[in-house]
Formats: structure tokens, sequence, C-alpha cells
């Protein structure tokens, strides 16, 4: 910039001088003016190159125009002011250039300022939606707890799988359905135990799910689909005919120790895009805390099992029994309907035990168990003690009832059962009473059924004595 300066300081001394000489001697001379007005081109010609063309023109213009009139009205006297005037054009259009200079650097910094301020606003406005966003995500997040608390204070699985899918849908949120799947741990296929749409009110048909709940229970991971017919994994053909119309998909296993699925949580949107992997990891959380529930759940159910069924023949045990027939017998009465109750007791029991051993007699009463469940559904079959049984029978007449244990003792008798390799027939006795007709009350029922069932031994077992 200074070296620029310097060269047109001498350009502009250079012609000032120039333009004086030349215009002493066409004022001052009797020179030819022809040769003076070459000079006089030969300057502008020299002030165009190196001044420029705009400045070079107003200042020649302007000192030839001042030269004249000061010529003229000092007769000629006083051409040495000419270089005052030239002089004071360069002093003013020096200030003129140092303004725009200025004034451009200004205007670059205020340029750069503008620029600065609005990446300020952008970053500003940025680190604001992050605000936002981390606020939502803790909030999010803080409500896991109320999660953990609600699914602690209950044991039954219908009521954990319901707080798990109310919690998904309030905290996941951008839900139209959603679908929650058991795995049947004897036939290992997905089971429907709760579904939830928004949209429709209608009940959902896929009772074992669909390919989308395959993949995630075959390859144990989470899934996340923005848009269900770009997805490259599935054929949008298998999804024709749908009764739901759904694009994105967010779907987690409940998993056990060992990576054993228990359940699929699944989440739909009729919209694509919908999902981000951010809702995908809170509801991987949801099923992380959920699967523990239906663990406790399960184990609860299975401690409960234990409590009122035989470990044996997985009949209810006499305790629970009495309690659900005293039940029935009260619902009976307010109904004013009848229900029947048979006692049954293994013939010769005793001679199997000491024959064949301990072993075989569990055989028999296994046995003996699976033909009482065949022919007492829905009836409530108990091990009574020992190699009894009772039966249960609510809304049962008594000529029901006597059907039923006549089945039983045919059945039973029919039953190929073989011990130590010897095939052997048991048979068993039954005694049937009914409520009202026989008894009014659960003791005197119980005695009139245990009754007949004595009687029957007594006549030659292997046969059904009514009261």
């Amino acid at each position: 910039m200074q070296s620029e300066n310097k060269n047109l300081t001498a350009a502009i001394l250079v012609s000032s001088i120039s333009f004086i000489i030349v215009s002493y001697l066409v004022f001052r001379t009797s020179f030819p003016k022809l040769p003076n007005i070459f000079l006089y081109n030969l300057i502008i010609i020299f002030s165009l190159h190196e001044l420029g063309y705009n400045r070079s023109l107003f200042f020649l213009g302007a000192s030839i125009f001042l030269t004249i009139l000061v010529s003229i009205a000092a007769h000629f006297y006083y051409v040495w002011n000419i270089p005052v005037f030239f002089i004071t054009f360069l002093i003013a259009d020096n200030e003129i250039k140092k303004h725009d200079y200025y004034s451009r650097i200004a205007e670059a910094r205020i340029e750069e300022i503008r620029g600065n301020i609005n990446v300020l606003e952008d970053d500003h406005a940025r680190h604001k939606r992050e605000a936002v966003s981390l606020e939502k995500k803790e909030e999010r997040y803080n409500s896991l707890k109320d999660v953990v608390s609600a699914l602690n204070s209950t044991l039954s699985m219908e009521d954990v799988a319901r707080k798990i899918m109310d919690n998904a849908f309030n905290i996941v949120g951008k839900s139209d359905s959603g679908l929650l799947f058991l795995v049947d741990t004897v036939k290992q296929e997905l089971h429907l135990a709760l579904s939830r749409n928004k949209i429709s009110p209608e009940k959902i048909k896929t009772k074992k799910g669909d390919i989308l709940d395959d993949w995630v229970f075959k390859q144990r991971q989470a899934f996340l689909t923005e848009d269900i017919k770009k997805d490259f994994r599935f054929s949008e053909d298998k999804f024709n005919g749908y009764e739901r119309l759904f694009r994105s998909v967010i779907s987690c296993p409940f998993l056990m120790e060992g990576r054993k699925v228990i359940g699929i949580l699944r989440l739909e949107n009729s919209k694509p895009y919908n999902y981000t992997s951010e809702d995908l990891r809170l509801l991987d959380i949801i099923c992380d805390i959920g699967a523990v529930s239906f663990q406790n759940a399960a184990l609860y159910k299975e401690t409960l099992a234990l409590a009122i069924r035989d470990g044996l023949t997985g009949l209810f045990l006499r305790r629970y029994f009495l309690d659900r027939l005293k039940e029935e017998l009260s619902r009976s009465l307010r109904n004013n309907s009848s229900c029947s109750f048979l006692m049954i007791d293994i013939d010769n029991f005793k001679n199997y035990n000491d024959e064949y051993g301990h072993t075989a007699g569990d055989m028999v009463l296994k046995a003996i168990s699976k033909v009482l469940l065949n022919f007492a559904d829905p009836g409530i079959v108990c091990r009574y003690g020992g190699e009894e049984f009772s039966i249960l029978l609510p809304d049962a007449s008594k000529k029901d009832a006597i059907r039923i244990a006549d089945n039983i003792r045919k059945a039973v008798k029919k039953e190929d059962i073989e011990l130590r390799r010897v095939k052997t027939h048991i048979t068993v006795s039954i005694g049937v009473a009914a409520f009202p007709e026989d008894a009014k009350i659960q003791d005197e029922l119980i005695m009139k059924a245990d009754e007949c069932l004595y009687k029957a031994k007594r006549e030659g077992k292997d046969r059904v004595i009514i009261s």
C-alpha cells in the first residue's frame, strides 16, 4: 500500500510540474500554440495512465480552467499561482481517497461484524434447541424412575404388561398402536398378551406376530425402521392386507439372563420417519426393566402354584380345594343352582407299592391324575390325600355327576400302565354327593361323598355309588 502511494505521488508531481511548464509556455511566451497543445495531450495521456481516467481528467480540466481564469484576471503576471491551485486539488483528492479508503475498511468491518453476529445467533439458536432437547431427554429419563416404582408395586403378569404398555406410550410417545407379545415356553412361539390402538377401537387380529416380530424374536435385538416401505430387509408385499396401516416401527425384546427372549414390545405409527434412535434406546430401557418385572411375576406365579398344587400330580392341594369348595357352595346358594362333589380312591393301591415299590405308585398317581383332568373339565380336581382324589363340579346336577363319575371309572380301567415292564390295569371306587340335594353345608357334603366311597369299597370296588 505504501509503495502504491509513493508511485501515485510521483506521478502527480510529474504531471503537475509538466502542466505548469507547459502553461507558462502557453500564456507567457510567443511560442506557437500547437506544439504546446501537443505537450498538453502528452501530459493528459501520462496522467490517464498513472492517475486513472476520472482523477486525471478532473485535475487536468480543473487546472486548465483555473490557469486561464487566473491568467486573464492577472494579465498573465501570476501564472505561478497555478501550482497552488493544483496542489490544493491534490490535497482534496488525497482526503477524498483517505475517506473512501477508511469507509471501505469500516464497511468491511461492519460486514465482518454482521457475519459474526449471524454466526453467533445461529450458535445461540442451536444451543437453545440443544438445551430444550436435553431438558426433554432429562424429563423422559427421569420418568423411568416412575416405571421402576410402578412395576415393583405389582406381581401380576397382566398388571405388569399393562403398566409397561402405559409407560411406553407416555414416555416414548409418538405411537398410534402398540403390541405386547409373550413367548409360549412350551411351543416357543409368540402370543399376543396386550394390544392398544389409539386410531381404531377394533381388536388386533395379529395374535402370533408377523415377520417383524419374528425378526426381533430370532435376532434377539432391538429393531427400528423409519419407513417399512423402504426397508430392504422386508418385502412390502408381505404387509399387504394388514388391518393396521403402519410405516414406522420400533420394537424391543424382553431378555432374561442368557439372552433368552420372554416377550416383545412393539410401537407403531402410520407416518414414516416418526421414531429416532433415542426413542428406540428409551424403549429398550423400558423393556429391560419390564423383563425383570415379568421374571418376578412369573416366579411369584410359580410360588403360588407350588403353594396350592401337588408337586407330583400337579393337582390342587386339599387346603386350597376346601377354600374353593366353600366359595362355590356360597355361589350356588346365592344363584339357587346345584353343584356336585366326587370322592375317588384307587383300589388296592397298597399292593402296587408293596409289589413294585413307591416309584411305581407315583406312576399310578400321575396316570390317574391325567384321566381325572381330562374328564373333570371345567371342574376342580384335588389330591385329597395319599391315593384319594376329589372333584368339585360347579353347576353340575347329580345326574351329570353320575355320568362323569362313570366315565372316569371306565377310562381309568382302560388305562394301560406299565410297571417294571409289566402292563397292568387299575380300578377306582367313586362316591357322589350333590348340593343342596344331599347336603346343605360343606362338611356334610364331604361326609356324604366319603360314605358313598367306602360303600363302593365294601360292595366290591370298581364302581360308583351315589348318596
